[in-house]
């Protein structure tokens, strides 16, 4: 099953509730965990290319549709970037300010400038993003949401909710 998403890198450090930090890159960030296979979601993953750039998507939509849009990210101070997507070269400006995190959540942003229209975001401690490897940065979102749903009985439940081969 590779419905979802697919993300870029932020180089941001964004304070958790804790009073750790987390940075945005590297990390996967959802609008919320879709509670059936139609729940429409907003999402988005960044990675490190192979040569120091950023690299990620964003995703919108639900487990059985949607869509992405892949981007270079390119810092701008320690709250701020700018996203060049690939497809056409348009470029986006993006702010973030931190956030309490809902229940089940360990970190929070508001993501000013979002274009799929979300702001916010959030992100539990476990889900970090490995290196990519040669795997496509359209498909980042989808094989990381895969990944962490092994370790994410509630992620794990929602994406196999939308799978036809899935085991009940």
């Amino acid at each position: 099953m590779r419905p979802l998403l697919a993300i870029t890198a932020l180089a941001v450090l964004v304070p958790s509730c804790g009073g750790g930090s987390s940075t945005i890159t590297e990390r996967l960030w959802v609008s919320g965990v879709p509670t059936d296979p139609k729940a429409k979601i907003s999402a988005f993953a960044t990675t490190r290319s192979g040569d120091d750039k950023y690299i990620g998507a964003f995703f919108s939509g639900s487990v059985l549709r949607g869509g992405h849009d892949v981007f270079e990210w390119h810092a701008e101070g320690k709250d701020g970037a700018k996203l060049v997507f690939l497809q056409d070269g348009t470029t986006r400006h993006l702010n973030f300010e931190t956030c309490e995190p809902s229940r089940g959540f360990d970190h929070c942003i508001l993501v000013h400038g979002d274009p799929t229209g979300a702001e916010r975001y959030q992100s539990r401690k476990r889900w970090q993003v490995k290196r990519p490897g040669r795997r496509s940065a359209a498909t980042l979102v989808q094989d990381v949401m895969i990944e962490l749903a092994a370790d994410d009985e509630e992620l794990a439940a929602a994406l196999a909710a939308g799978d036809p081969d899935a085991e009940p």
